[in-house]
């Protein structure tokens, strides 16, 4: 693997090498379960001997004088004694977990894919327009009401404006289904050539989009899990590229940290391609780390920009042996990096998918480790390209109907000096795409 993509590794810290203690315990506590209970009482207190020696050899030998280090050697502790009667992870709500047997992680799978996602994936349109809109035709937008949502909104302009078409019509939406639902309402009444969708959970719009199909109005994706069958025309950077990212970061996190690795993921429930994400993330550590240890965490989407950073902080307070902290969407870690510091809390690996120059910046400061980079650029045009094809009757290309957006694995050393207009692995895609419209842009 390239020294980009893997670093940072996880350093041997003390607080490290004490929860591999711990974890030694918790293990040889459990199987000793079987014993007869003289034998296991016996043994319990001779753990319990242990971990006060090696406690007090820790103090003997180093200073901990932050608050975080001394809640974890505390919540340590009462791990040991909760892992006599019990060490079961409560599963089925936001905050669940799983303990996997322990084994050696397949470090050679986890490498090859980072390395092979070190590097930009391939570029998503390779036909020219052979034709644009007509005066006066054009595009919608419902605008969400996400950071991300309103970065699409600026690169939209840049592309009719490259294409040579009308600006698209934006309309803004709020976070409730209801607010979606009068949004798209106003948007087909409006009768656009297409409409542009953000990432809007499809089974509470689906009375909309059947008005919007009714209307013949093409619905081009933009995160949205769906396609034709639901409605979705053009699944631009659909469940395949949410897949993919689950995939990524879990090979990240067993480079980064090793087979014994403690994870947290972070997901937004509200969000559809959480689910994608998550699932195709679990099945691959399940796959290369089995003696990975992960837990799930929801932050619900009203918290993002607002709480998200102090409910994080406070749950990676109460789980104290974290090692790593990935996110399905890092919009949700906007404003972590400050809230981790003032917290005394240095030690945990950040990453997470599509950035947004927010978190861009926290990486060129220090503050987030890695991210599946997803080409915000290269998806608004290439948004704008299909809508165009489906509005004239032109065939998509093989990307677009399979969804794909450029991802790549990425570090600080990857960021431009810029990042106010997000990451992009293509920077001449403005260029590209010019030329691939030259055609649409002389006929209008």
């Amino acid at each position: 693997m390239s020294g980009r993509a893997g670093a940072p590794k996880l350093t041997d810290t003390p607080r490290r090498q004490g929860r591999r203690r711990g974890r030694r315990l918790r293990a040889s506590l459990g199987a000793s379960a079987a014993a007869p209970a003289a034998d296991r009482s016996h043994r319990r207190e001779e753990a319990i001997m242990s971990i006060s020696s090696d406690a007090r050899a820790s103090r003997a030998s180093r200073v901990l004088p932050r608050p975080w280090k001394t809640r974890a050697l505390a919540a340590m502790a009462v791990a040991v004694c909760l892992t006599v009667t019990s060490c079961a992870a409560a599963d089925g709500d936001g905050a669940s977990g799983s303990q996997r047997p322990k084994g050696d992680a397949d470090l050679a799978a986890a490498k090859k894919v980072v390395d092979t996602y070190s590097k930009p994936t391939a570029f998503p349109v390779d036909q020219p327009l052979a034709r644009g809109l007509k005066p006066g035709q054009r595009i919608s937008f419902m605008q969400c009401a996400s950071p991300f949502c309103a970065l699409l909104d600026q690169l939209y302009g840049m592309g009719t404006s490259t294409m040579g078409i009308a600006p698209v019509d934006t309309v803004k939406s709020g976070s409730s289904a209801d607010a979606v639902q009068s949004a798209l309402s106003s948007i087909t009444a409006d009768d656009p050539v297409a409409l542009l969708l953000p990432a809007v959970n499809l089974g509470s719009v689906g009375t909309s989009i059947k008005k919007i199909k009714q209307a013949d109005i093409p619905v081009v994706g933009a995160g949205v899990m769906g396609g034709p069958k639901q409605g979705i025309d053009a699944p631009i950077n659909g469940p395949l590229n949410y897949e993919r990212q689950g995939t990524i970061l879990a090979d990240w996190a067993i480079v980064t940290g090793g087979g014994d690795t403690n994870i947290v993921w972070y997901g937004n429930p509200e969000l559809d391609f959480t689910k994608v994400s998550t699932e195709a993330f679990t099945k691959e550590l399940k796959k290369n780390c089995p003696g990975c240890t992960v837990r799930y965490a929801d932050i619900p989407l009203s918290a993002i920009g607002t709480t998200a950073p102090s409910r994080v902080v406070s749950d990676l307070q109460a789980h104290p042996d974290t090692d790593i902290a990935l996110f399905s969407s890092l919009e949700t870690a906007t404003g972590l990096a400050p809230a981790l510091r003032s917290a005394g809390i240095t030690d945990v690996k950040i990453a997470g998918s599509a950035p947004v120059p927010a978190n861009l910046q926290d990486m060129k400061n220090g503050g987030i480790d890695a991210a599946v980079g997803l080409d915000a650029g290269v998806l608004a045009f290439t948004q704008l390209d299909a809508a165009v094809r489906l509005a004239t009757d032109q065939p998509l290309t093989d990307a677009q109907k399979a969804g794909e957006v450029p991802l790549q694995l990425i570090t600080k050393e990857d960021l431009p000096a810029d990042v106010s207009k997000g990451f992009s692995a293509y920077p001449d895609f403005v260029q590209r795409f010019s030329k691939l419209w030259a055609k649409a842009r002389r006929a209008h």
